[in-house]
């Protein structure tokens, strides 16, 4: 559709509510477009999932960070956002994600330290993503208790997980939300203050990297700081949670919208946890 006969764009100011929008095909959560104006120059508008509570998003923290990690260099500029609504207006990147045209594997976990040594710079959130909390949240969401989680999640309850280090965290660093070599990173939706081990445990998980690599990736980022500044990343003791939060995550997004995305990440968490 093109100019105000479209509700969205007429939601925009102006010159962008002059434009004309083309939907995108990607996004698990999200509906995203394009926006071209009649100069022909582009802009990427996403407009967020419509019940953010239901999957543990805090808007005001994600715009918190947003305009953090665009100070830093991380984050495309934002020409607007409504955080009430979700609604962002970016500037178009061409680059690939890394989905698509990943960087050598080689250099990937340079490029992830770097960005993690960005994101702790900026001033820690006040919403806090701990991730038993916020796996009890996904939880208390379902309608409907498949027969098999309970026995998934009993070794799981027994442990206990560090909790004892914060930085600021986007908590979806995965191969999507990474475009070009710098990389520029998308979708700060979970953004919130965490544990940089849970973050380089979702890296290992959503790349599906080795162990070997996630510690490449450590040593990267430490040997850039002064050692009382080394957190404590304990890794490998957020593998289930990220397997178990994931699990909730896609169980909660088949129960609203049935789809063979969800179903096989259900299926790759679950068998992760057996």
């Amino acid at each position: 559709m093109t100019g105000n006969r479209d509700p969205l764009l007429a939601s925009l100011p102006a010159p962008w509510r002059e434009g004309q929008l083309e939907p995108l095909g990607l996004g698990l959560t999200n509906c995203n477009y394009r926006l071209r104006l009649p100069s022909g120059r582009s802009y990427f508008l996403r407009q967020g999932h419509s019940d953010p509570v239901r999957l543990g998003i805090d808007r005001p923290t994600e715009w918190q960070l947003y305009q953090g990690a665009m100070a830093e260099g991380l984050a495309l500029p934002c020409h607007y956002g409504d955080p009430a609504s979700g609604l962002m207006l970016l500037e178009w990147c061409d680059e690939p994600n890394w989905v698509h045209a990943a960087p050598p594997e080689a250099d990937q976990p340079r490029l992830l330290a770097e960005v993690l040594r960005k994101l702790h710079r900026l001033p820690l959130p006040a919403v806090v993503m701990a991730v038993r909390a916020h796996a009890a949240g996904y939880r208390a969401r379902l309608a409907h208790i498949p027969s098999w989680l309970p026995a998934l999640e009993r070794s799981l309850f027994a442990s206990s997980e560090p909790n004892d280090c914060w930085r600021p965290c986007h908590h979806d660093l995965n191969p999507a939300n990474l475009l070009g070599n710098k990389p520029w990173v998308i979708d700060w939706e979970y953004g919130a203050a965490g544990h940089p081990g849970f973050e380089l445990a979702s890296i290992q998980r959503t790349h599906e990297w080795p162990a070997e690599r996630r510690d490449e990736l450590e040593a990267h980022y430490l040997q850039a700081l002064p050692r009382h500044q080394w957190p404590d990343f304990q890794s490998e003791a957020f593998l289930p949670w990220v397997d178990y939060i994931g699990l909730l995550w896609a169980l909660l997004m088949a129960e609203q919208q049935p789809s063979l995305d969800y179903d096989t990440l259900i299926a790759i968490n679950r068998q992760r946890l057996e």
